[in-house]
């Protein structure tokens, strides 16, 4: 993408662009496993929720499938309290999120456009669209959407990204 040849971008542009990149992969994707792990039963509901968006059911015999679900949610809710601890996040680990989706969503609202790329998505909308969705079909996601800022601008981004815009057909 910096290879582009759009002399309409600033430097500042770009430099924004590459540190909200790099806030999404260290900051943002480190708030969700501690939420979308925080309980046993919220662990299931991950995992049941991988597996239906991932076909694990077309793709593993039922007792493989099963397995995972129930072996890799536990594991998941340990891990997640430890993942807690070492980014630093608030006891309500949903406090986090919600802050951090916060600042995702006034950075975007101070460029007085619908993504933080302008009329399009950049490669950071996208990072920070990828990270979320992932969680969608979880409580932390509904939870998410009620308490912060971000849903607007998520669903404008779920919208460009299902109708393929920016897709060059050759």
């Amino acid at each position: 993408m910096f290879h582009e040849e759009d002399l309409s971008r600033s430097t500042t542009e770009i430099n924004d662009e590459r540190n909200w990149r790099r806030w999404a992969d260290d900051v943002l994707v480190h708030t969700l496993s501690p939420n979308v792990y925080r309980t046993r039963t919220e662990a299931y509901q991950a995992f049941d929720w991988f597996s239906k968006t991932g076909d694990w059911e077309k793709l593993f015999p039922n007792w493989e499938r099963y397995l995972m679900i129930y072996i890799g949610a536990n594991a998941m809710w340990l891990i997640g309290k430890r993942l807690k601890t070492r980014y630093n996040l608030k006891e309500n680990v949903r406090l986090s999120l919600y802050e951090e989706c916060d600042k995702w969503a006034k950075a975007v609202k101070n460029t007085g456009m619908p993504f933080l790329g302008g009329m399009k998505p950049n490669l950071a909308d996208l990072s920070v669209y990828g990270i979320l969705s992932s969680i969608e079909g979880c409580d932390a996601f509904r939870d998410l959407l009620s308490n912060s800022n971000v849903g607007g601008w998520y669903f404008q981004m779920k919208n460009v990204v299902n109708s393929h815009k920016g897709m060059q057909i050759a």
